[in-house]
């Protein structure tokens, strides 16, 4: 495949390029060389070609329970989506997977960190779409759909896996956290933490720590161990976590939603240098899967909480939704376009009037502050054109 005469390539590389008509060949999976004139191809040259956006956390086979529980605060929410999931079929969640995935690739999405149940089966569903999947098989104590026993499905591709994820402190026993630790054998683990504040102060009054001291006390903690929300943490925790290498992904929609009544504390975490990926969490909860909406509001979001306008710059944003999560992920070969990656892209139309007009100085702004999933042109994950939704 060759993706001719780009008008603007959003390389995401080291020094953050972005190359003007310029062709990007594809061989295989991979991206071979960048260049001019290296023969004919897709013409890209009223299109901006950037690195697919990786969701670090959702739940796809939610899909199905989209609005039927809005306007509430966590905790009733979960006692009410955790009712409704427990009527779920195989099959119910299957379909969820697939029209989640549908929406992922039709927004530009090309990676999603999708924490869930009915994983074997259901993770079909990912292959067969073609998008990059890791499916965080979801752990709980007294759920009906969480496996009766610690162990993973194999790995379907080296496009669709798997990884532990213990649902939060709250609802996973300190033994099937151990288990989990003890099992995952240099596998990533997902766990949410520290999502309220309610959840804090229940794990002071019932551990005596805070949630991240109590992670690191029973040996929790790793480079390996990802965690979704870190909404409430003291700088105590921070350093923690930055001290065990741990990760973080930030889903702010969500958590205003949900009315969690705090900030991810994004500048606190950068200046320890913690690694911050972006998700969406899920439909139930968003209500969508359009990463180029959830990179707008987590920029708006951090300016007026620290009320200073150049926090949450638009390079820092789509740093979070590519290579930062490629890094959550412990993976090199995603989240850029450079030789040797792997060819992950999406292409967004110029000539859709809310990207215009454009500029090379522009078009990182362009895309965090303007561009919105429905500008995604065409699709491509591991080298395969997967999508083309109607576009020029």
């Amino acid at each position: 495949m060759l993706l001719k005469n780009c008008r603007y390539i959003v390389t995401q590389n080291g020094s953050r390029e972005v190359l003007e008509n310029k062709d990007i060949l594809i061989e295989d999976n991979k991206i071979v060389k960048i260049g001019e004139d290296l023969g004919e191809g897709l013409d890209c040259s009223e299109k901006i070609v950037m690195p697919g956006l990786i969701n670090a956390h959702t739940h796809l086979g939610m899909t199905s329970l989209r609005g039927v529980s809005d306007d509430k605060e966590l905790a009733e929410w979960l006692e009410d989506i955790w009712a409704r999931e427990a009527k779920l079929s195989e099959e119910d969640i299957k379909e969820g997977k697939r029209l989640g995935i549908k929406e992922a690739l039709r927004t530009g999405t090309t990676t999603v960190v999708d924490m869930y149940f009915r994983m074997g089966s259901c993770a079909e569903v990912a292959e067969k779409e073609g998008i990059r999947y890791l499916g965080a098989v979801t752990f709980l104590e007294d759920h009906p759909l969480s496996p009766a026993t610690v162990e993973l499905p194999k790995d379907i591709s080296s496009r669709v896996q798997f990884c532990y994820g213990p649902h939060a402190i709250y609802s996973t026993s300190e033994d099937m956290l151990k288990q989990i630790k003890n099992k995952s054998s240099g596998k990533l683990i997902h766990i949410h933490v520290a999502e309220t504040r309610k959840e804090r102060a229940d794990c002071k009054e019932k551990h005596g720590k805070l949630p991240v001291e109590y992670l690191e006390s029973i040996g929790f903690l790793d480079e390996n161990v990802t965690m979704a929300h870190c909404v409430w943490l003291t700088k105590g925790e921070l350093d923690i976590i930055a001290r065990k290498k741990a990760k973080v992904v930030h889903c702010p929609q969500s958590n205003m939603k949900l009315s969690g009544g705090g900030v991810m504390p994004l500048n606190e975490m950068q200046e320890r240098g913690i690694v911050v990926a972006l998700g969406t969490d899920s439909v139930a909860s968003n209500n969508s899967l359009d990463m180029f909406r959830e990179m707008h509001v987590a920029a708006l979001l951090h300016k007026h909480h620290y009320w200073d306008p150049a926090t949450a710059s638009a390079q820092i944003v789509l740093d979070m939704a590519t290579v930062n999560g490629a890094v959550f992920l412990g993976r090199d070969d995603i989240g850029s376009i450079e030789e040797g990656k792997l060819a992950d892209i999406v292409t967004l139309n110029l000539n859709d009037e809310n990207l215009q007009p454009h500029d090379k100085e522009r078009i990182v702004s362009h895309l965090v502050y303007a561009a919105n999933g429905m500008n995604v042109s065409d699709v491509i994950v591991d080298g395969k054109l997967i999508s083309r939704p109607g576009r020029p």
